[in-house]
């Protein structure tokens, strides 16, 4: 209970440096280089009580649920097959670990091409930002797995699917929800990024449109909002791992 209540205390001393930090940088550059902390919650306000934040936000909510979905389904069914058939998953796993290191900017050319501008583009390219970190980590879970818990259970025949049901996936549930933790904010990172470049929708669009006018105010206002939304995330996923524990 002590230790839960420093942490909070930590919390709110970081915060208020954050601020003082924000403060001082805008006292020193002034708004062109970035906007106060009052402009900024002024901004915040008006993007919150009016349409335009709303329905734009809907969009981005909207392929950032549907690319994470795809990305989640195929991360862990791919881990856990890749794990299971352990030669398999020696051979593609540095392929894979390569492939996650490569910025995924650079691919952005290809998803236009193959998909135009539009819903898909944008859903693909969160996609390909958000399965990778989930199937390797699925993939590093099920590998860590002793062998002598699939053996027995083969030993007492148990079929394929009930020993995944009941040995494996409880077995990494943690390092699954760690997966999808990192793979939830990657997609949304992925969704923001094809909404800058080629949407006329999302949130995406509102920062670009605020860097393309110089709009440092809107500018520091969507970032907080989009900040808060990945801190909720992650929150989330931490009162899973902790309730799967």
């Amino acid at each position: 209970m002590r230790d839960a209540v420093h942490a909070r205390v930590d919390r709110w001393r970081a915060l208020i440096a954050l601020l003082v930090l924000w403060a001082l940088i805008h006292h020193i550059y002034g708004t062109e280089a970035l906007a106060s902390p009052i402009e900024t919650a002024q901004r915040i306000a008006d993007l919150l009580l009016g349409t335009r934040w709303w329905s734009h936000a809907a969009v981005t909510v909207s392929v950032w649920v549907a690319a994470f979905a795809l990305a989640a389904l195929v991360g862990v069914v791919a881990g856990v097959l890749m794990g299971v058939c352990r030669p398999a998953g020696e051979v593609m796993e540095p392929f894979l670990s390569a492939l996650a290191s490569l910025p995924k900017v650079t691919l952005y050319p290809l998803v236009l091409l193959v998909c135009g501008l539009g819903v898909s583009s944008k859903l693909v390219f969160g996609f390909l930002h958000g399965v990778l970190p989930v199937l390797l980590f699925t993939l590093g879970a099920v590998r860590q797995l002793p062998l002598i818990q699939l053996k027995s259970a083969q030993a007492m025949g148990v079929s394929r699917a009930t020993c995944l049901r009941h040995v494996v996936l409880p077995s990494i549930r943690i390092s699954v929800l760690s997966g999808l933790k990192l793979g939830a904010s990657l997609t949304l990172l992925g969704v923001l990024i094809g909404e800058m470049f080629g949407a006329q929708k999302g949130l995406g669009f509102l920062l670009m449109n605020a860097m393309e006018l110089n709009d440092s105010v809107t500018l520091s206002a969507l970032s907080v909002l989009l900040l808060v939304m990945a801190l909720g995330l992650n929150a989330g996923f931490e009162r899973l791992t902790q309730h799967a524990r």
